[in-house]
């Protein structure tokens, strides 16, 4: 068995170089910002960063951070500027198009990880200057041949996941932690949303 602590020394600071990544579709901070100021506040409001990058033995992978505006009780509104987002990665399928949830990492696992994390802390560092960000889902992909339903966190994959975004997290423009639950991990504010009172 795998322990985190030996992750962490193999990684080290996590400063493992990323491929070269870029963003394919979706609104940025602000055009989401002011797409939900013209709704008024009234309607719910979904939106789907997509990135790709491909590694050095060409596995093509898709990142995919799905958005939705959060939903204020007291004023019965999309009004609190907060955001909850789920984060997705998969490979594409060669030849056929789509994609797929296999992990085909060929060895390239920690600069595949390296690679998400800079996507996913670029990305919050851009939309948390317009939004409160209340929390980003990650659901770590199942080791090969793992059909359980278990504590996917726990399994080698998850430990590296976890080992990745802790480390990268004081790159961050504000203060975040990582919160572990059986089958996923959150990304969430230590701090409170201004306009929540």
């Amino acid at each position: 068995m795998i322990k985190l602590k030996d992750i962490l020394q193999e990684i080290g600071e996590a400063n493992v170089k990323p491929f070269k990544w870029r963003k394919t579709s979706g609104m940025n901070a602000k055009q989401f910002k002011q797409k939900l100021e013209k709704s008024r506040f009234l309607n719910s409001l979904d939106e789907t960063n997509t990135f790709e990058f491909t590694t050095d033995k060409g596995i093509e992978y898709v990142l995919d951070i799905e958005i939705e505006s959060v939903y204020n009780p007291a004023t019965q509104k999309f009004d609190l500027g907060a955001i909850q987002c789920e984060a997705d990665f998969v490979t594409k399928n060669r030849g056929g198009g789509g994609t797929n949830m296999d992990v085909t990492n060929m060895h390239e696992q920690y600069a595949v990880m390296s690679t998400i994390t800079d996507i996913l802390i670029t990305w919050v560092n851009e939309w948390d200057e317009e939004h409160y960000i209340n929390k980003i889902t990650i659901d770590p992909i199942k080791d090969d041949g793992d059909d359980s339903y278990g504590d996917r966190t726990d399994n080698q994959r998850g430990r590296l996941y976890y080992a990745f975004m802790k480390k990268q997290l004081h790159k961050l423009n504000k203060q975040y932690h990582v919160r572990v639950f059986d089958n996923h991990f959150e990304i969430s504010p230590t701090f409170m949303n201004p306009l929540d009172k």
